[in-house]
């Protein structure tokens, strides 16, 4: 099965559950595609500077396309068809290490959120820079504890430690300016290196 493939079955699947609020003509006019860049990505969208490629990889190799779930527009330029940003995931890996990267915009036809997952817990909230940039924006790490500890799951208002996120696995999320909201998930990696991620994402600027 092909990345765009297991995308789309991903996306009807959030569909199913109620997490994504999509027009009735979603289905007729979501096309996906895939690129071997981040550059080449942020070519096809309309902006085109609402992708953020990360500078930081932890050692990692991008070992995935660019996957981009979106909506096609037709533009008055010679460039063609443009794609109206929704969806965009990236994967990153090396053994056992990895991580994955979700990019969305908010503002295009339907918006997507984080689905809670019972396996995971709070670790903390915190402010990043983004690299080359003096924006601050808000962060929220996760890892992934209660899921190897049940006592953990059944107890309210339990966090899990910095440490839990090398151990269990970790996500942060977050919005960035553009509009774009970003999750990055990750396996292996400690906490420091997925903060180190995030904050290492630096908007792809077309031509540069």
């Amino acid at each position: 099965m092909t990345r765009a493939k297991q995308l789309i079955g991903i996306v009807l699947a959030v569909l199913m559950v109620g997490v994504v609020v999509p027009t009735s003509s979603f289905a007729a006019k979501a096309v996906v595609d895939s690129y071997a860049t981040w550059q080449k990505a942020a070519r096809a969208l309309e902006p085109a500077d609402v992708l953020y490629r990360p500078t930081f990889r932890a050692g990692l190799k991008q070992n995935s396309r660019i996957d981009v779930l979106a909506f096609k527009r037709p533009t008055e330029t010679r460039q063609g068809v443009k794609y109206l940003s929704m969806l965009i995931t990236a994967n990153y890996s090396k053994r056992l290490r990895s991580f994955s990267i979700m990019e969305k915009r908010a503002n295009v036809k339907w918006a997507a959120r984080r689905v809670a997952d019972p396996g995971q817990r709070l670790v903390e909230r915190r402010t990043i820079r983004l690299k080359d940039s003096q924006t601050r924006v808000r962060a929220t790490i996760y890892a992934n504890c209660a899921v190897a500890e049940p006592e953990v799951a059944v107890r309210s208002g339990t966090r899990c430690t910095k440490a839990d996120v090398k151990t269990y696995g970790g996500l942060l999320v977050m919005k960035a300016p553009a509009k774009t909201s970003i999750i990055v998930e990750s396996k292996g990696l400690s906490y420091s290196q997925l903060v180190r991620v995030a904050r290492g994402l630096k908007q792809v600027k077309v031509g540069n």
